[in-house]
C-alpha cells in the first residue's frame, strides 16, 4: 500500500470520508486475465484462518511466502510472471508495501473489524477489483459501496470496516 503524502484531517491516519475513489481505471480483460492464470498453489489460506478468505502474495519480505511485515519488500513470483499488473503498480509511482490478491468465496463475509496496527501508520490501503458483482459490498464507517471492476478505491481503514460477497462466485481485489 501506497504511504500517506501527509495529514487528511486532524490525524494524518484518518482519511476525510470512508471511502475515496482514486481517478485511475485499469484494464479489466488484461488484469482478469493474468489473475485467472495464476495456478492454485498461489493462493493461501488468510493469516488470521478467516473461512473462505485466501490471498496470492505479490509483494512480500524478500519475495517470499510470507506474510511478515518487516523487512525489504520484493515482488514474489506470482507478480513476476504478472506484467501487466506490475505495470498497474508501477504506473502509482509510490513504494509499495505487502500487497495481495484478497479472494473471498460467494456467500462469505469478512468479519467487522478496524487496521490499527503500526503498519497501518503511514500508509493506506489501496483496493483494485478484478473480479467482482454487483452483490459485493464494501462496508465502512456506516457507509457501503460497490466498487466495479478496474476502479481504483482507497478507505479510511482505521475505521470499522467489512465485506459481504453475497454474489455466486469469487471476489478477487488487487488490495
Amino acid at each position: 500500500s501506497p504511504p500517506i503524502d501527509g495529514p487528511t484531517g486532524s490525524d494524518p491516519r484518518r482519511l476525510p470520508r470512508p471511502f475515496c475513489p482514486v481517478p485511475v481505471r485499469c484494464g479489466v480483460a488484461r488484469l482478469q486475465a493474468e489473475v485467472a492464470a495464476l495456478p492454485p498453489e498461489a493462493w493461501a489460506p488468510h493469516p488470521d484462518g478467516v473461512p473462505g478468505n485466501s490471498a496470492a502474495r505479490l509483494i512480500t519480505v524478500d519475495g517470499a511466502e510470507t506474510d511478515a511485515h518487516h523487512g525489504e519488500m520484493r515482488p514474489t513470483r506470482w507478480l513476476e510472471a504478472m506484467p501487466y499488473l506490475t505495470q498497474v503498480l508501477a504506473g502509482f509511482g509510490v513504494v509499495w508495501s505487502r500487497s495481495r490478491l484478497m479472494r473471498l468465496a460467494p456467500g462469505v463475509g469478512v468479519p467487522p473489524h478496524a487496521d490499527i496496527n503500526h503498519l497501518w501508520h503511514t500508509r493506506v490501503r489501496l483496493h483494485i477489483p478484478v473480479f467482482t458483482r454487483p452483490e459485493v459490498r464494501f462496508h465502512c464507517d456506516g457507509q457501503a459501496v460497490h466498487m466495479a471492476a478496474g476502479e481504483a478505491w482507497i478507505f479510511d481503514n482505521w475505521r470499522k470496516h467489512h465485506v459481504e460477497n453475497g454474489a455466486p462466485a469469487d471476489r478477487i481485489h488487487l488490495v
